[in-house]
């Protein structure tokens, strides 16, 4: 059996951890509502993305056909990445080459 000293100290424990515990959950209150306000604009900005929907699938097309359009010109700018970007992979591919002949000799001479 526990004496008065025992359940004493049991009680005062007891009142520690309760107020631990409600501390704990207006700490927690706090910090959902901070995570409320500092997040309030996505509500607003994905309800305007809901509206422009429809004019967005309407000026998709028209924005593609517009740049495939431009991209036909032979001083624009899409052309000329197009015309650099046909010749990166080859240049690697030869780069690469080099540079496994080059470390095959220097590999060679440190085994030796």
């Amino acid at each position: 059996m526990l004496g008065r000293k025992e359940l004493a100290a049991l009680g005062q424990q007891k009142q520690v951890l309760l107020l631990e515990s409600e501390l704990n959950r207006l700490t927690l209150q706090a910090e959902v509502r901070r995570l409320r306000s500092a997040t309030a604009w996505v509500r607003d900005v994905t309800g305007a993305s809901r509206e422009l929907a429809p004019l967005l699938m309407v000026m998709a097309p028209l924005a593609g056909f517009l740049v495939a359009r431009r991209s036909r010109r032979p001083d624009s700018r899409l052309s000329r990445l197009m015309a650099v970007a046909k010749w990166v992979t080859p240049l690697y591919r030869l780069w690469k080459n080099f540079s496994a002949r080059r470390a095959a000799p220097e590999a060679g001479k440190l085994a030796n």
